[in-house]
Protein backbone atom coordinates (compact mmCIF):
# COMPACT_ATOMS: atom_id res chain seq x y z
CA UNK A 1 0.00 0.00 0.00
CA UNK A 2 1.92 3.25 -0.63
CA UNK A 3 0.96 6.60 1.58
CA UNK A 4 -0.94 9.23 -0.05
CA UNK A 5 0.46 12.53 0.44
CA UNK A 6 -0.20 15.74 -1.55
CA UNK A 7 2.07 15.14 -4.20
CA UNK A 8 0.54 12.03 -4.77
CA UNK A 9 -1.29 10.93 -7.93
CA UNK A 10 -4.53 8.82 -6.48
CA UNK A 11 -6.86 7.04 -8.38
CA UNK A 12 -9.10 8.60 -10.72
CA UNK A 13 -10.87 5.80 -12.99
CA UNK A 14 -13.84 7.25 -15.12
CA UNK A 15 -14.19 3.77 -16.82
CA UNK A 16 -14.93 1.96 -13.09
CA UNK A 17 -17.06 5.11 -12.05
CA UNK A 18 -18.96 4.35 -15.53
CA UNK A 19 -19.42 0.69 -15.04
CA UNK A 20 -20.42 1.03 -11.21
CA UNK A 21 -23.45 3.43 -11.91
CA UNK A 22 -24.31 1.07 -15.25
CA UNK A 23 -24.32 -2.15 -12.78
CA UNK A 24 -27.24 -0.19 -10.68
CA UNK A 25 -29.32 0.98 -14.29
CA UNK A 26 -32.40 -0.90 -14.65
CA UNK A 27 -31.27 -3.49 -16.85
CA UNK A 28 -32.41 -6.84 -18.65
CA UNK A 29 -31.15 -9.56 -17.42
CA UNK A 30 -28.45 -9.91 -20.42
CA UNK A 31 -27.98 -6.70 -19.87
CA UNK A 32 -26.79 -7.02 -16.25
CA UNK A 33 -25.02 -10.12 -16.82
CA UNK A 34 -22.88 -7.79 -19.68
CA UNK A 35 -22.19 -4.55 -16.88
CA UNK A 36 -21.20 -7.42 -14.48
CA UNK A 37 -18.60 -9.34 -16.72
CA UNK A 38 -17.51 -5.72 -18.06
CA UNK A 39 -17.40 -4.59 -14.28
CA UNK A 40 -15.35 -7.89 -13.68
CA UNK A 41 -12.59 -7.47 -16.55
CA UNK A 42 -12.02 -3.95 -15.61
CA UNK A 43 -11.32 -4.52 -12.15
CA UNK A 44 -8.63 -7.78 -13.10
CA UNK A 45 -6.63 -5.24 -14.55
CA UNK A 46 -4.32 -2.50 -12.77
CA UNK A 47 -7.36 -0.90 -10.41
CA UNK A 48 -5.93 0.57 -7.14
CA UNK A 49 -8.77 1.69 -4.56
CA UNK A 50 -8.02 3.81 -1.92
CA UNK A 51 -8.55 3.43 2.25
CA UNK A 52 -7.56 4.87 5.67
CA UNK A 53 -5.62 2.86 7.71
CA UNK A 54 -3.40 2.97 10.88
CA UNK A 55 -0.34 1.90 10.42
CA UNK A 56 1.67 0.29 13.22
CA UNK A 57 4.07 2.44 15.25
CA UNK A 58 7.53 1.21 13.34
CA UNK A 59 5.33 1.76 9.60
CA UNK A 60 4.46 5.37 10.60
CA UNK A 61 5.82 7.69 7.65
CA UNK A 62 6.51 5.14 5.59
CA UNK A 63 5.85 5.72 2.25
CA UNK A 64 4.65 2.13 1.47
CA UNK A 65 3.47 -0.60 4.13
CA UNK A 66 2.49 -4.02 3.79
CA UNK A 67 -1.05 -5.60 5.21
CA UNK A 68 0.80 -6.94 7.70
CA UNK A 69 1.98 -3.83 9.31
CA UNK A 70 -1.74 -2.17 9.81
CA UNK A 71 -2.44 -1.75 13.12
CA UNK A 72 -6.13 -1.21 12.60
CA UNK A 73 -8.60 0.29 10.31
CA UNK A 74 -12.07 1.43 10.81
CA UNK A 75 -14.39 -1.49 9.99
CA UNK A 76 -18.33 -1.36 9.14
CA UNK A 77 -21.00 -3.72 10.43
CA UNK A 78 -23.88 -4.89 8.58
CA UNK A 79 -27.03 -6.24 9.23
CA UNK A 80 -25.81 -9.58 8.30
CA UNK A 81 -23.30 -8.94 11.13
CA UNK A 82 -20.62 -9.38 9.22
CA UNK A 83 -17.24 -6.85 9.76
CA UNK A 84 -16.52 -5.06 6.26
CA UNK A 85 -13.40 -2.79 4.92
CA UNK A 86 -14.70 0.37 3.64
CA UNK A 87 -12.26 0.69 0.25
CA UNK A 88 -13.20 3.55 -2.36
CA UNK A 89 -12.95 4.24 -5.83
CA UNK A 90 -11.35 7.29 -5.64
CA UNK A 91 -9.93 10.08 -3.18
CA UNK A 92 -12.60 12.15 -3.07
CA UNK A 93 -15.20 9.19 -2.00
CA UNK A 94 -12.84 8.57 0.97
CA UNK A 95 -12.35 12.27 1.85
CA UNK A 96 -16.27 12.20 2.17
CA UNK A 97 -17.07 9.05 3.28
CA UNK A 98 -13.66 10.34 5.71
CA UNK A 99 -12.98 13.54 5.83
CA UNK A 100 -10.81 14.18 9.56
CA UNK A 101 -8.44 11.80 9.91
CA UNK A 102 -7.20 10.71 13.73
CA UNK A 103 -3.68 11.30 14.97
CA UNK A 104 -1.11 8.34 13.35
CA UNK A 105 -3.68 7.60 11.07
CA UNK A 106 -3.22 7.67 7.01
CA UNK A 107 -4.35 7.63 3.50
CA UNK A 108 -3.37 4.46 1.43
CA UNK A 109 -3.71 3.59 -2.23
CA UNK A 110 -4.30 -0.65 -2.18
CA UNK A 111 -4.15 -3.45 -5.00
CA UNK A 112 -6.07 -5.91 -5.18
CA UNK A 113 -3.17 -8.32 -3.58
CA UNK A 114 -3.07 -5.59 -0.73
CA UNK A 115 -6.36 -5.73 0.25
CA UNK A 116 -6.64 -9.78 -0.31
CA UNK A 117 -3.17 -9.96 1.92
CA UNK A 118 -5.51 -8.04 4.56
CA UNK A 119 -8.41 -9.94 4.41
CA UNK A 120 -6.47 -12.95 5.14
CA UNK A 121 -4.41 -11.43 8.17
CA UNK A 122 -7.79 -10.53 9.88
CA UNK A 123 -10.03 -13.54 9.43
CA UNK A 124 -13.00 -11.79 11.22
CA UNK A 125 -13.56 -9.02 8.22
CA UNK A 126 -15.77 -10.76 5.70
CA UNK A 127 -14.85 -8.77 2.63
CA UNK A 128 -14.03 -5.14 1.09
CA UNK A 129 -17.09 -3.02 0.70
CA UNK A 130 -16.47 -0.39 -2.49
CA UNK A 131 -17.87 2.61 -2.47
CA UNK A 132 -20.04 2.12 0.89
CA UNK A 133 -23.32 3.24 1.39
CA UNK A 134 -23.64 4.29 -2.83
CA UNK A 135 -21.90 0.85 -4.98
CA UNK A 136 -21.99 -0.99 -1.98
CA UNK A 137 -19.93 -3.77 -3.89
CA UNK A 138 -18.43 -6.92 -1.85
CA UNK A 139 -14.74 -8.08 -2.94
CA UNK A 140 -14.47 -11.49 -0.93
CA UNK A 141 -11.37 -13.15 -0.24
CA UNK A 142 -12.15 -15.75 -3.00
CA UNK A 143 -13.22 -12.96 -5.58
CA UNK A 144 -10.43 -10.87 -5.03
CA UNK A 145 -7.76 -14.20 -5.54
CA UNK A 146 -9.86 -14.90 -9.01
CA UNK A 147 -9.71 -11.21 -9.92
CA UNK A 148 -6.14 -11.41 -9.28
CA UNK A 149 -5.63 -14.31 -11.62
CA UNK A 150 -7.52 -12.93 -14.43
CA UNK A 151 -5.46 -10.38 -14.30
CA UNK A 152 -2.29 -12.21 -15.16
CA UNK A 153 -4.29 -14.33 -17.50
CA UNK A 154 -4.94 -11.06 -19.46
CA UNK A 155 -1.54 -9.88 -18.98
CA UNK A 156 -0.59 -13.20 -20.24
CA UNK A 157 -2.35 -12.91 -23.23
CA UNK A 158 -4.62 -16.33 -22.03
Amino acid sequence: MKLITALTRTPSDFVLETLLEKRKAPLSAEGIHNALSDLTLHIAKDVSFCMAAFPKQEALGKSEIKAGDIDRVDIMFADDDERYLPIFSNMEKLKAFKPELRENEAYYIADKEDLLNFLLLNGKVAACVLNPGEDDLLLHRMQLQNLIQVGKDLKNGN
